[in-house]
């Protein structure tokens, strides 16, 4: 039996009815599972199904079997089995009746069971990260192929993915298999739960896909538990006395996971995630994300991106990608400095969990963790890597600048230290510095971009200390704000195409950080139907929001439209579908443009889309009402349109000098048709010249935002928008819905109200919102004489910079490629 035979085989686990726990051929059993945490089971979601809908339901219990070693050394036998009563307690996805029930099981097929009487079952490592190509990898499962029930192990590698699965090859999953694990052997972690198998491939459900049910309110709770549970088991049989091995002293024997490829060993990153476990978990991707991007900029002293967004939702997986992290050299390859990166990134999230939520964490926890985390730096190999790490825990649970605790010795032992603590966490202010250096290191100058959005204010922190590089790191330190702080900001940049053939509109969903780096999301270059926008960019910009939100920055949403579809109502899209009240999307095949004031269900329409006004349905409402998702973008966001045409050439001089002015202020408003507010808009533009209102726009103040009461998509406005565009105006507003003539005096002195309010282009979003959170509800609205529906353009010229980067060579891939 070999190393890994022995490790997986006191996880594995059989399923079945209720009974002896012994499968026969009148009675077989469903499939496999594996525990990851103290009582409790990982299967697959058809596994758990073949029980019927009350199993389903966690009604009916099931039996679950294991073996355990035995404790009779003279046994001929080292293995004896046990049984648990199990609950099916999560499953993905739940079917709804008893007849949904599918074969096969949509993705991602997963379930969870808690099971009685094995809370001392040894469980197995789950992976971190994604699985690399081609990696070897073994299957295990139990299985009757033979005509005798028993443990079946076979090897094979990763031969690709088809949409969320992994495709595996070598040897391939037979009947019982199902909901056993798939190692990586390189890494001795889990990366997969066997789902089933085609004519010459196996499927697998990757482990990743566990982490993305976080996002789901009804089962994150639990699953958040049940992780943190296997986190801190790991961590416990490190000083298990156990004359047994555990995954941790297994990993420390795979090259994988030693020099030259990584310089994080399998102990430290067990006691790492150990740590990381007992902190409150994440708000969302994108506090992870840049803390992660804040570290590599900051150990490789220069700023790169990655280029791929990394859907995180947990700290350990924040630090898994750190690993195999090297410098940048010209040559190609690079220092390797991943423990560097990964000591600091858990340094910055204990010193955010310690500011932003002291009442989340255990005092003695938290203690137990800087002891640890100070006792690495004082062991690290590097000064300047250290000093960063104690500057970074000063002010948390009493500890000084040097970075140990009142009463603590620095060099104490790693892991152990300050368990049972009882002081409270020292509150973290602005005296808790360390001393700059003799030497200020220069950043390289960045260039230029004026924000499109309106900076949302970032949470005052205490300014960290400055990192230092060592001659083997790039020279250059990353800039920081004028307090010492770094801040960053990322919003949303979704592009919709023009129209192709049968009226499909390409689409595409990136980030733009700090207005200079641009990471793709999603995008479909066959495109869809105007009416299907809404429905089709719900999941991508979900996703994208939630790696652009961190602290308290809202991620802003920039979306580029052609000019027949600045009428759009992006402002009124959401990301939950069909709420009740919510404005409507166009998800019933309208394309939204167009509409009528009224048109909109308000609050009170209850009955929209079948949705009854009874007491069940009011529970429901009040379960979403917490959920932000449920709201309209434009009440909570910045939303603003931009020109996808102008966008694609260089900027006009013009479109230059104006985005300066607006910047500067304070704001002016005129009229885009250049009449007087209260004449209104006409169906079609005058007879005249091509460029009836150039001239007029044009001699504009550079500070003017021009207003426009009607719709820029046809018509008049839209004549005057692509004259207004010509004369590089880079802010309109204008109110897109159609509405009688007699109104417009009102909308222009609320256009003027709001303009006012900003002062700067910048500005204009607060007011903007204001505006559309009192014009939702249509009483409200007439009773304070508020009209329209509004839109805004704030278009500036480089962003993001047309400039493309010196493209080299990558550095060296990380163990999983």
């Amino acid at each position: 039996m070999s190393a890994f035979d022995e490790m997986v085989r006191p996880s594995l686990a059989r399923i079945g009815a209720m009974g002896d726990g012994y499968a026969t051929d009148r009675d077989p059993y469903w499939g496999s599972g594996f525990f990851i945490a103290p009582g409790w089971l990982l299967t697959c979601a058809h596994v758990v199904g073949k029980g019927g809908a009350a199993v389903c339901r966690g009604q009916s219990a099931l039996r679950v079997t294991w073996q355990e070693r035995t404790t009779e050394p003279t046994a001929t036998d080292a293995w004896e089995e046990r049984s648990g009563t199990g609950t099916a307690v999560l499953l993905a996805p739940r079917p709804e009746e008893p007849e949904s029930l599918r074969d096969p099981w949509p993705f991602p097929d997963l379930a969870l069971v808690r099971v009685e009487g094995a809370d001392d079952v040894r469980c197995l490592w789950l992976g971190d990260r994604e699985p690399g190509a081609r990696a070897p990898i073994g299957l295990y499962g139990w299985s009757l192929q033979t005509g005798e029930l028993g443990v079946r192990h076979g090897t094979g590698e990763l031969a690709g993915s088809d949409a969320r699965a992994l495709l595996l090859g070598g040897s391939l999953p037979i009947g019982g298999l199902s909901g056993g694990p798939v190692l990586d052997l390189r890494l001795g972690s889990v990366v997969g739960v066997i789902k089933g198998r085609r004519r010459e491939e196996g499927v697998a459900v990757p482990v990743t896909a566990l982490h993305e049910l976080l996002d789901r309110r009804d089962t994150s709770g639990v699953l958040r538990e049940v992780l943190r549970a296997h986190d801190r088991h790991h961590l416990r049989l490190l000083d298990d006395p156990s004359p047994y091995a555990n995954w941790t002293t297994l990993q420390a024997t795979l090259p994988a996971l030693a020099p030259p490829v990584s310089g994080i060993t399998a102990e430290l990153r067990a006691r790492l995630y150990g740590h990381l476990a007992e902190l409150p978990p994440p708000a969302g991707a994108g506090e992870i994300v840049h803390l992660v991007e804040e570290v590599k900029e900051r150990v490789r002293g220069e700023r790169l991106r990655s280029l791929v967004p990394r859907n995180v939702r947990t700290w350990r997986e924040g630090a898994a990608l750190l690993y195999g992290l090297r410098t940048l050299d010209e040559e190609g390859g690079g220092t390797l400095v991943d423990l560097d990166a990964v000591l600091l990134y858990a340094a910055k999230v204990v010193r955010k969990a310690a500011r932003e939520r002291p009442g989340e964490i255990d005092p003695a926890r938290l203690g137990a963790f800087t002891d640890w985390l100070g006792a690495q730096a004082g062991r690290h190999r590097h000064w300047a890597v250290s000093g960063a790490i104690r500057g970074l825990l000063s002010g948390i649970d009493g500890r000084e600048a040097g970075g140990a605790p009142e009463g603590v010795r620095d060099g104490g032992p790693a892991g152990g230290a300050g368990v049972g603590r009882t002081a409270a966490i020292t509150p973290v202010t602005a005296a808790a510095t360390v001393p700059p250096p003799a030497v200020e290191l220069q950043a390289p100058s960045a260039p230029s971009v004026a924000p499109a959005l309106p900076a949302t204010s970032e949470p005052r922190a205490v300014p960290e200390p400055p990192f230092i590089p060592e001659p083997r790191l790039a020279p250059d330190a990353p800039a920081a704000t004028a307090d010492g702080v770094a801040t960053s900001r990322t919003d949303v940049l979704v592009r919709i195409g023009a129209s192709m053939y049968g009226g499909l509109h390409p689409w595409s969903v990136e980030l733009i950080h700090d207005g200079l780096d641009v990471t793709p999301v999603a995008a479909d270059d066959r495109g869809v139907r105007v009416g299907e926008l809404a429905a089709v960019l719900r999941e991508p910009l979900d996703r994208a929001l939630n790696l652009g939100d961190h602290g308290e920055h809202l991620a802003g949403i920039e979306v580029f439209l052609p000019r027949k579809l600045f009428d759009l109502p992006v402002d009124e899209w959401q990301l939950l579908p069909d709420h009740p009240g919510a404005l409507c999307d166009g998800h019933d095949g309208h394309d939204g443009l167009d509409r009528g004031h009224g048109d909109a269900p308000g609050p009170d329409d209850r009955n929209v889309a079948g949705h009854e006004d009874d007491e069940d349905n009011e529970d429901d409402e009040d379960d979403d009402f917490v959920d932000e998702r449920s709201m309209p973008l434009g009440m909570r966001r910045t939303v603003v349109i931009r020109d996808l045409r102008r966008s694609e050439r260089p900027p006009s001089p013009e479109w230059r000098r104006r985005w300066r002015g607006v910047t500067r202020g304070p704001l002016t408003h005129e009229p885009l048709h250049g009449r007087a507010p209260a004449d209104g808009h006409l169906a079609t533009p005058r007879s005249g010249s091509r460029y009836l209102y150039y001239g007029t726009l044009s001699a504009l103040d550079d500070t003017c935002v021009a207003v426009y009461c009607g719709p820029v998509a046809s018509g008049e406005g839209q004549a005057a928008m692509r004259d207004a565009l010509m004369a590089g105006h880079p802010v309109v507003l204008w109110r897109r819905d159609r509405h009688d003539h007699d109104e417009c005096k009102d909308f222009y002195e609320q256009a003027a109200h709001a303009v006012g309010a900003a002062r700067h282009a910048e500005g204009l979003h607060e007011p903007v919102r204001d505006l559309r959170i009192r014009l939702y509800d249509p009483e409200s609205a007439r009773t304070r004489g508020l009209r329209g529906k509004l839109a805004v353009l704030v278009d500036p010229p480089d962003r993001p910079p047309r400039a493309a980067g010196t493209m080299r060579p990558p550095p060296l891939a990380a163990p999983d490629g």
